[in-house]
């Protein structure tokens, strides 16, 4: 008997017979779009403003504790990755460590959430969040998720880019007296 989460797996799980150019969006989606939105994000606080260099600051706060809380999860619920227990293809050398909730998908969302939540224009959030979208389905077409993985870390990402938007939000109307 299978599972939906296996299900929905096989469906996104890239195959020999798959366009040549899925696998190498998701290898471009996994491997370097992460970086490439690290480096644009510290880029736009280089020329932006006071306010723009806060925002930033929230946005990769928003993504180190993502990462925090997604490996802890990955510790305390050690999860197999499908390549583990012989599901799909795997198309990228990757380790048999835990792989729920998704690092990649946690990050990635909170990035995307983040920056929905301070963006001027709903067109740069609306961007951010398919962004993320794409690098966490990169994961499962890769076959080093499940489904289940990359929600989770969406969620993850999402309720961590809240908290500190709402840490920010909180501390901003706290004025110290002295």
């Amino acid at each position: 008997m299978t599972s939906i989460d296996s299900t929905v797996f096989l469906w996104l799980n890239a195959t020999a017979g798959s366009p040549h150019w899925l696998p190498k969006l998701a290898l471009f989606a996994s491997q370097r779009l992460p970086a490439l939105l690290v480096a644009g994000t510290i880029g736009v606080s280089l020329v932006g403003g006071r306010e723009v260099r806060r925002d930033v600051l929230r946005i990769l706060l928003a993504m180190g504790l993502a990462w925090l809380v997604a490996r802890i999860g990955q510790h305390l619920l050690p999860m197999p990755r499908p390549f583990a227990v012989g599901l799909g293809t795997q198309w990228l050398e990757h380790g048999n460590s835990a792989g729920f909730p998704s690092t990649h998908a946690s990050v990635a969302f909170a990035f995307g959430a983040a920056v929905a939540a301070c963006a001027r224009r709903w067109t740069i959030g609306l961007t951010a969040l398919a962004l993320a979208i794409l690098i966490a389905w990169s994961r499962v077409c890769l076959g080093l998720h499940f489904p289940s993985d990359v929600l989770a870390g969406a969620g993850v990402g999402i309720l961590c880019a809240g908290a500190v938007n709402l840490f920010a939000r909180r501390t901003a109307q706290v004025r110290p007296v002295y």
